[in-house]
């Protein structure tokens, strides 16, 4: 006896009742209904108490997908709430055989094949989408009609459907496929479908379907000299799912150098959590229950990959409009990304050539002489202008040579630094970015360059992918503007695309420009260096994860990458890609590192206390310090032979080029959190966020010499003259010029 039941919990929601009486509408709150659903078989819950969400999409689901079945299809799915759930509901003569597998990680197939009559089945959904309906209308009862008619609309459709016998699949070839041919000395996974029923025959195209992939069969591990090292039997294709994910996470123990890993495999019958062991320094992998066997890790993520292909060449060659199935298609690509990440973990560092110097764009030099001779004693401001552009966008802040440019969601706007006048501006944009010649903008579907002069478009085009993170000009070359997982070079002059790079498995990449060079630093732990026509010049691999977009120091490119259990800083050659040095540190970044004199310095914490990290150039251990009076992840700037330190609060800690204190500011007591920008310096000044807006220091002595009420920047840009410019973190946009200074000879 099969029962479809919905809880009946949400009647006495308080959420929901609290959202109607504060002014949610009725539709809204219809939508909203959350409780379980359940699928009884003889009293017993197939889907074990896990299937809860919004119940009105979940039961017009099922009965769309039981109306299928009654019609003749072979078979039917649908996900229940939040996709953690996938139902198949497989047709066998007047029979309909119900599997539920759970799809979280390592998945679980919670019932499989439990037999039903169709008709039974079919009774049971509209019975529970009817007594739903009534509930739902007696709560919400002036909407619930409206809301419940895509509902009712699936159960009129079911009570047409025929129970028909199914449409007959097409038939299997009795002709075994060869299993494929394995490299000599290397790891293998066999895949053996035992699929009688033309379970992948069923697939008829044209939609995602897990259900036409569940075919049993028998999965096998072995060692290069051909003894096993686990076998499974059950549905390949959800173990290889559970262990392509298992395998990345390999990789990225391999990457960082930890000493083991384990592979989590499906629960035993007793219940018990049972996991591959892999020694990744002796490179053996030991099942559970068995003694260790030789398995270098790089060669079991490569057998797994390889599975994974061939369980895909199976299936098309079975059925080839399974091409189209978006299961498939994302197990596939999954795994060739992952035998691309193999290839180049296994190769490791790749240099070139030694050509031209590959130098970053000189940045402005801010003078830093002081304004005067003696001693300073007072600076006073003069407000120049204030626009709002909305919630910052990309950098937010841009320099374009005499003019700032303002870049938020309601506008971006340029305004000339000396005198305050809006120079141009144009609708807000998602992201901003200033390039060689020109502001790069992202709004909508379309990306654009704007005349940093004049704000006309130079040219407008599609988003070459993604919603862009960073946009960079090459000397020379084109500008490459970067997403979560590819590079895209285009023509500056038109917007055209040169080339695309998409870096084997990595979801973000930070990107900065060095001459003719872009350093691409990935979250798979490699940096790469593009050149001008998109080819990887050099790839250096990290200890980590790539932090933060490669910064310059001299003639070195770093990269700051995570290293349990801080990070470590790698310092490349932008020519050539060759390794110069790499220094460990003890903090976890908060920022890039900062060049000052002979010595690059990192901020960070540990254990979620400020502390400085100080290297040499050549990458030797300076110091590290935990300066006194900071809390929270500390910023910095370079005010010539001393280093500003600021936190959080707006304490502020002057350091000598030993590592020692030479002034310090107390935040105030009780002082919330002030805006985010760190220390600028211009003409042995230090503007700062304080208590009541910015602060001007002297940064010999750390006496205040000036103040701008009313500020709290989370983008601040200082220039020559110690004109101020400042953007909050609603995009209020605000500029001072520097009125009078009095110093004392």
């Amino acid at each position: 006896m099969i029962r479809i039941r919905t809880g009946s919990s949400w009647r006495h929601d308080p959420r929901l009742r609290a959202a109607l009486g504060g002014g949610m509408g009725r539709a809204a709150a219809a939508r909203a209904v959350v409780d379980a659903l359940a699928v009884e078989v003889d009293g017993v819950d197939l889907a074990a108490g896990r299937a809860e969400g919004p119940l009105l999409p979940a039961l017009e689901a099922l009965l769309r997908a039981v109306a299928r079945v009654a019609r003749g299809a072979p078979h039917a799915t649908f996900t229940l709430p939040d996709g953690e759930l996938e139902v198949v509901i497989r047709r066998r003569g007047p029979s309909a055989l119900l599997t539920i597998v759970a799809l979280s990680r390592p998945s679980r197939v919670l019932a499989r094949e439990v037999e039903v009559d169709v008709e039974e089945l079919a009774a049971a959904a509209l019975d529970a989408s009817a007594t739903f309906c009534r509930e739902l209308a007696e709560v919400i009862p002036e909407e619930a009609d409206r809301e419940s008619r895509r509902l009712r609309a699936a159960a009129r459709d079911l009570r047409r459907a025929e129970s028909t016998p199914p449409r007959r699949p097409r038939a299997a070839s009795a002709r075994r496929r060869p299993p494929p041919a394995r490299a000599p000395g290397r790891v293998a996974c066999v895949v053996e479908l035992a699929d009688e029923d033309g379970v992948l025959d069923a697939y008829e195209g044209g939609r995602p379907d897990l259900g036409s992939l569940l075919a049993p069969g028998r999965l096998s591990l072995r060692t290069a000299d051909g003894r096993e090292i686990l076998a499974a039997a059950g549905l390949p294709f959800l173990v290889l799912r559970d262990l392509g994910a298992a395998a990345d996470g390999l990789l990225g123990a391999v990457r960082r150098g930890e000493p083991s890993f384990e592979i989590p495999l499906a629960h035993g019958r007793a219940g018990a959590a049972r996991a591959l062991a892999l020694d990744l320094v002796a490179r053996t992998a030991t099942a559970p229950g068995a003694a260790p066997v030789p398995c270098p890790p790089l060669d079991l993520a490569r057998a797994l990959a390889e599975a994974a292909l061939e369980l895909g060449r199976t299936a098309r060659a079975r059925n080839p409009r399974q091409a189209e199935n978006a299961f498939l298609a994302e197990l596939e690509a999954a795994a060739a990304a992952r035998i691309a990440q193999i290839a180049e973990l296994a190769e490791g560092d790749r240099a070139g050539p030694a050509g031209a110097p590959a130098r970053p764009p000189a940045a402005p030099r801010v003078p830093q002489r002081a304004l005067g001779p003696g001693r300073l004693r007072r600076l006073r401001f003069r407000r120049t202008f204030a626009v709002d552009a909305g919630l910052p966008a990309g950098a937010g802040l841009l320099p374009a040579g005499g003019l700032v440019v303002a870049a938020g969601a309601a506008e971006v706007i340029a305004v000339a630094r000396a005198s305050g006048a809006v120079a141009w501006r144009v609708p807000g944009c998602a992201f901003a970015a200033a390039v060689p010649g020109a502001v790069v903008v992202a709004r909508g579907g379309a990306l654009a360059a704007l005349s940093p002069r004049t704000g006309r478009a130079l040219w407008s085009r599609a988003l070459p992918g993604g919603p862009p993170t960073g946009a960079v000009g090459l000397s020379r070359g084109p500008l490459v503007v970067a997403e979560r997982g590819a590079l895209t070079g285009l023509d500056p002059g038109s917007g055209r695309t040169l080339w695309r790079l998409e870096p084997p498995g990595a979801s973000r990449l930070e990107v900065a420009p060095f001459g003719g060079i872009a350093a691409a630093g990935a979250d798979t732990g490699f940096v790469y260096g593009v050149d001008a026509a998109g080819r990887v010049a050099w790839r250096v691999r990290a200890p980590g994860p790539v932090a933060r977009a490669p910064a310059a120091a001299g003639r070195a490119c770093l990269a700051l990458a995570e290293a349990d259990p801080g990070a470590a800083l790698v310092a490349i050659d932008p020519a050539s890609g060759a390794r110069l040095w790499e220094a460990r540190l003890d903090l976890v970044p908060a920022g890039p590192p900062l060049g000052w004199g002979r010595r690059l310095v990192v901020g960070g914490t540990i254990g979620g206390d400020p502390a400085l990290c100080a290297v040499e150039r050549n990458g030797a251990s300076g110091w590290i310090v935990a300066p006194p009076l900071l809390a929270g992840a500390p910023s910095l700037a370079a005010a010539g032979a001393l280093l500003v330190v600021r936190d959080p609060r707006g304490a502020v800690v002057a350091l000598g080029r030993d590592g020692a204190v030479r002034w310090s500011r107390p935040a105030a007591a009780g002082q919330p959190l002030l805006g985010t920008a760190p220390p600028a310096v211009a003409r042995s000044t230090v503007i700062v966020p304080a208590a009541d807006g910015l602060a001007a220091l002297d940064a010999r002595t750390g006496e205040i010499v000036g103040a701008i009420p009313g500020a709290a920047p989370s983008r601040l840009s200082v220039d020559a003259g110690l004109g101020v410019v400042a953007m909050d973190a609603d995009g209020v946009t605000s500029g001072w010029r520097l009125g009078t200074h009095l110093s004392v000879v």
